[in-house]
């Protein structure tokens, strides 16, 4: 940071502290980083090598562009894509970008002209010649293989590229799992409850109010349910509550019209910022104490049986630690 800072007040002595920053990068014969643990904007522990190679990128670009680093940093970035076609969040995707962006103008990586075949076991499944149009193009191309086409053990890919231009490619398997995913073990610790409410109107005098009975028995069409996520754990910040709703149910958004008649302890608003998808509630919390109860209401529409994902949470800047209730059934006569 304080040689992009030198560099953009035009001060010579940011090529020094360029210097520096290559004698502390860990090289090896193809890649080169920039260790971090601590990510010092959002203060917490966390591996944030990839903002401190993208930044370490973006300063060698501007004042060493004939650096032997950088296209060690750029591979080392691309090949530590935690989410595919993206990074760990969204925070250091961005700085990611921003990095990168000095070295493609001095490395002139958009001037493609060349053909690239991809073999999978021998076989070609893809023949593509790119040019400097396909570099600004949102969408590349993909190949999705069924498992029919895989052999049960070890399988080849084999990427062939002929003409100028450098050519970057990934590889993904993908599958899917009922299993719960709790993190829950020594230094952190978090996870989530799911409870459904039936609210029974109740006439009081000249109004109309409700009571909260757990829900049980026969749900019809029309029904007003409450949901109840509770969070406990540790101490975090930047939480992201997702609980995904039935198919036959609908957002109550003014939900501030329901009066209980005896209100709970745990039915309140204490959320950053709370969201209604067409499929899904979504709550933020910037900064959590340990204990956390949110509370939106569903009105049952359509008869039917329902399954309901699993709520689920997790630091949103760590997606690598979450904690998801059971499933749920749902029957609507």
């Amino acid at each position: 940071m304080l040689g992009l800072a030198l560099q953009a007040a035009g001060d010579s002595r940011a090529k020094e502290v360029a210097e520096l920053v290559e004698k502390q990068g860990k090289v090896t014969e193809s890649e080169a980083h920039w260790p971090s643990d601590y990510d010092y904007l959002m203060e917490f522990y966390i591996d944030d090598s990839v903002e401190s190679t993208a930044f370490a990128l973006r300063l060698l670009s501007l004042t060493k562009p004939d650096s032997p680093l950088l296209p060690k940093a750029a591979a080392w970035l691309v090949n530590h894509r935690d989410g595919g076609y993206y990074w760990l969040s969204t925070k250091q995707t961005s700085m990611v970008v921003f990095g990168l962006l000095e070295y493609v103008k001095v490395t002139h990586e958009f001037d493609a002209d060349f053909t690239a075949d991809v073999f999978v076991n021998g076989s070609k499944v893809l023949s593509r010649h790119f040019t400097r149009a396909d570099t600004m193009k949102s969408e590349l191309p993909q190949i999705t293989l069924p498992t029919a086409q895989l052999h049960s053990g070890a399988n080849t890919v084999r990427v062939q590229k002929s003409g100028p231009g450098r050519l970057y490619w990934s590889a993904r398997g993908e599958y899917y799992s009922a299993d719960k995913r709790n993190f829950q073990n020594n230094k952190f610790i978090l996870n989530i409850t799911r409870d459904y409410y039936r609210m029974a109107p109740q006439k009081v005098q000249d109004r109309i109010v409700y009571d909260l009975q757990p829900l049980s028995g026969e749900v019809h069409s029309g029904d007003v349910i409450a949901v109840r996520l509770s969070v406990n754990g540790s101490e975090w910040r930047y939480l992201l509550v997702e609980d995904p709703i039935p198919a036959g149910a609908e957002f109550v958004q003014r939900d501030d019209l329901y009066e209980l008649r005896q209100k709970t302890d745990w039915w309140g608003f204490w959320f950053t910022r709370r969201e209604f998808h067409d499929d899904r509630a979504a709550f933020f919390q910037t900064y959590f104490d340990g204990h956390k109860e949110y509370i939106y209401l569903l009105k049952i529409v359509n008869p039917g049986k329902f399954r309901i994902s699993p709520a689920s949470v997790q630091p949103m800047y760590q997606p690598s630690v979450i904690s998801t209730t059971d499933a749920a059934y749902l029957e609507v006569k």
